[in-house]
């Protein structure tokens, strides 16, 4: 775990600055977004000019239950002094340029970090992003509006799987007691999470499934997802982000992998495994990150076939 020293050093930071940015990853997930405003509606509590930005447009509207969402901007204002970023492994991901005189508190808990803030508290044995954030704002001594319980919350239950992947322990347990303690509501948020999905999900996810195929005697499976599927079906590339589970869920397969074209012409790979694969490795191989059991990466100028062939090979070899 990180040095209490360091996140002692944050804490002066936040506390002395004047005009603090919260930043989230493009095509952010609940985990990005419930720590980012979670982070966000705390500041706001230090008497700051606090804003929050994810640059990415559209953003997933299953999501916008999630209080302060509606205060979520694209653009980081050039008077901020001090950029805290949430779940994010590597600056490029946040989209963004950075004001020349702005201070970097990076916050987050993938792994493959490169620890690019001036600042570095990643947590790689955290369950989520938010976890890593709380204990911050713990450790400051910060109060928690229950808006911000609420946030952190749907950050949690979404990136443990509704506490059903690798790394849930008791202290992830005693993390979600403490925030329902503060106002999060465990059935209405899982509620949210899960039954609160857009019409054109449920139109592309027969396309997508449609295109699933076995590899590796089994031990693999992939799917696909092009931009003309999104056209017809109306959807969005955030409501993709959680298909690539149904390739991991079939009995026989390790690592379910999932390859969506991009509008600007690049491929976009999810990676997810069960028990004996980290895909973070494969991930990494390629220059993206992730955790063990999910991670991705983006790749360009490379056919679709090169590359589903080249992932392959690489699960293979993992595999065995």
């Amino acid at each position: 775990m990180v040095d209490k020293a360091v996140y002692s050093e944050a804490k002066k930071r936040i506390e002395t600055s004047r005009h603090i940015t919260v930043v989230g990853h493009l095509n952010p997930d609940a985990d990005a977004l419930g720590t980012g405003l979670g982070l966000w509606r705390v500041f706001k509590t230090l008497s700051k000019r606090v804003d929050v930005v994810f640059k990415s447009t559209p953003l997933p509207q299953n999501l916008s239950f999630l209080p302060g969402f509606e205060k979520i901007r694209t653009d980081v204002s050039p008077k901020s002094d001090l950029l805290v970023s949430v779940d994010c492994g590597s600056f490029d991901r946040l989209g963004i340029q950075k004001p020349p005189k702005a201070f970097l508190i990076n916050i987050d808990h993938h792994r493959s970090n490169t620890g690019y803030g001036d600042i570095n508290i990643v947590e790689p044995g955290f369950a989520s992003a938010s976890e890593v954030a709380f204990r911050l704002v713990k450790e400051a001594g910060w109060p928690v509006p229950e808006e911000s319980a609420v946030n952190f919350y749907a950050a949690l239950l979404s990136d443990t799987g509704f506490f059903g992947y690798e790394g849930v322990n008791g202290r992830v347990f005693d993390f979600a007691k403490e925030l329902q303690a503060l106002g999060a509501d465990a059935e209405w948020t899982a509620r949210m999470l899960r039954e609160n999905q857009p019409l054109s999900k449920l139109r592309l996810l027969p396309k997508v499934l449609q295109t699933l195929k076995l590899y590796l005697q089994g031990r693999a499976a992939g799917l696909d997802v092009t931009l003309q599927m999104l056209k017809e079906s109306g959807a969005t590339v955030n409501e993709t982000d959680d298909m690539v589970n149904y390739a991991r869920s079939l009995a026989t397969v390790e690592v379910g992998f999932l390859i969506r074209e991009e509008s600007d012409g690049s491929l976009k790979v999810s990676l997810r495994s069960k028990s004996r694969v980290d895909v973070s490795k494969i991930a990494v191989r390629f220059g993206g990150g992730g955790h063990i059991r999910a991670a991705g990466f983006k790749m360009y100028d490379m056919e679709r076939n090169v590359l589903k062939d080249r992932v392959l090979k690489m699960i293979e070899e993992e595999l065995e």
